[in-house]
């Protein structure tokens, strides 16, 4: 057993009597230790009239408890010598602390204080209304961001991720305290709940707190996924947007399945073949050819069926039309011809190095772990590398003809109709919000910053 293999196999499972999920992991290359609280709650768990309403959720239990007020939550991990931050997603909200060894205990008290006791002041929630919607109308400047929920709203008829994280306007204007107070009360329950611990520590000594802390807490009633599942789409849909800017983008979303499907290994690499770095296909057509100023592709791996998003920001005064020819030429290229051998040991070892550089300390082990556990499984990360070293071309192929079809596809344009903000070059547009400025961890993109 390699190295690897003994290090993820170290993961330990727990669970206390109220239900809550325990997942332990000793690391001791350095002093530190990182602690995850991840709820299986997001946009998915929306409905109209409350879209939006577990990332402004999210933003509430930084507002205080009556043993915390704001001030001294940050001071309460600050002062410890931690860092902290939390982000929302459409399977999941997050919430992590880092700090010193023998500090971790402070993350235990903080995070089981406000799952139970956060306050939802009426007057804290009118001042974050204000602060989402003008989140909101920011993000309402960027292309990036208008055309993937244009296009994100389209390829969706009826499952719950055809809206977008942030919710729409006039949900974000209507709800109330009591919605999001009774959204919090529902959702924010142990056995809704995995705590992912990594780090410095004892795992007997550790659960001890974690007993201490969390055990009292009441469980909730149990919590029902959504029921609708998408329909099969039968034809290519369209969507254009027209709107001040300075440069074109596309945007083509592709139906793919839920997390854990084999074919996920497949997308992957293609997503790896396609857009990871400066020998990559899109690179090569559209970058270098003075056609795009970035191009990618990458496969949400999510709760339910989900998309592969294509997303490329043209070069001044190429016009959409012009680059989704280029993308779909390569689309069609790797349907049509197996990958050269060579080409997809490149590719297969690119994907492993992402994947294992993705765990480099000891928070972004706990995110992964955390991940995988939420919307999958986690122990999705012992057969990983196994699984992406055993892709073919011959799978790579026949992945890309099932998916990667013109009537599985919707397709956006960002035309830009005169000069004015077009966003940042090269950016892209994100599947998270965080609720400060700490960048998120693979494979959570990273997120819309406040």
């Amino acid at each position: 057993m390699t190295n690897q293999d003994e290090n993820r196999s170290q993961i330990i499972e727990h669970e206390l009597i109220n239900g809550m999920t325990v997942l332990t992991k000793e690391v001791h290359a350095a002093p530190v230790a990182s602690s995850y609280i991840w709820y299986k709650v997001g946009s998915r768990n929306e409905r109209p009239g409350l879209t939006g309403v577990s990332h402004w959720v999210e933003h509430m239990l930084f507002k205080g408890t009556p043993q915390f007020s704001k001030e001294e939550l940050g001071r309460f991990i600050e002062g410890n010598g931690g860092r902290w931050n939390a982000f929302t997603s459409t399977d999941y909200t997050a919430y992590y602390e880092t700090l010193p060894a023998d500090k971790i205990s402070v993350a235990l008290a903080l995070e089981s204080d406000r799952m139970h006791n956060s306050v939802f002041d009426p007057d804290e929630v009118e001042s974050e209304r204000t602060v989402i919607l003008s989140e909101r109308e920011g993000y309402e400047n960027t292309p990036q961001f208008v055309l993937r929920e244009e296009v994100q709203a389209t390829a969706y008829k009826a499952h719950p991720y055809q809206w977008g994280i942030i919710g729409w306007p006039s949900d974000l204007k209507a709800m109330t305290r009591d919605d999001l107070y009774n959204y919090y009360r529902e959702r924010y329950v142990p056995n809704n709940a995995t705590l992912v611990l990594v780090g410095d520590f004892d795992t007997g000594d550790l659960m001890k707190q974690v007993e201490a802390y969390f055990g009292p807490l009441p469980p909730g009633e149990p919590i029902a996924d959504p029921l609708t599942v998408e329909p099969e789409q039968r034809g290519e849909r369209r969507v254009a947007v027209r709107k001040e800017g300075t440069l074109s983008y596309v945007a083509i979303a592709y139906h793919i399945p839920a997390a854990g499907h084999p074919d996920f290994y497949p997308l992957e690499v293609i997503g790896t073949v396609l857009s990871m770095g400066k020998t990559s296909r899109f690179y090569r057509a559209l970058v270098d050819k003075q056609l795009a100023t970035s191009a990618y592709f990458y496969p949400d791996f999510s709760k339910d069926a989900g998309l592969a998003w294509t997303f490329a920001e043209a070069q001044v005064g190429v016009d959409p039309a012009t680059l989704e020819k280029a993308l779909l030429g390569q689309m069609d290229c790797i349907q049509s011809d197996l990958l050269t051998e060579t080409e997809l040991e490149k590719a297969i070892n690119q994907t492993e190095a992402h994947f294992i550089f993705s765990l480099d300390s000891v928070s972004n082990q706990a995110a992964q772990i955390g991940y995988y556990a939420t919307v999958y499984d986690y122990k999705y990360l012992d057969t990983y590398l196994d699984n992406i070293r055993s892709v073919t071309r011959e799978q790579i192929r026949e992945t890309a003809q099932k998916y990667l079809t013109e009537d599985n596809r919707t397709v956006g344009h960002f035309q830009p109709t005169s000069p004015g903000h077009g966003g940042t070059s090269g950016a892209d547009t994100p599947a998270a919000l965080h609720h400060t400025g700490q960048p998120a961890l693979f494979p959570i993109r990273e997120g819309l910053k406040k």
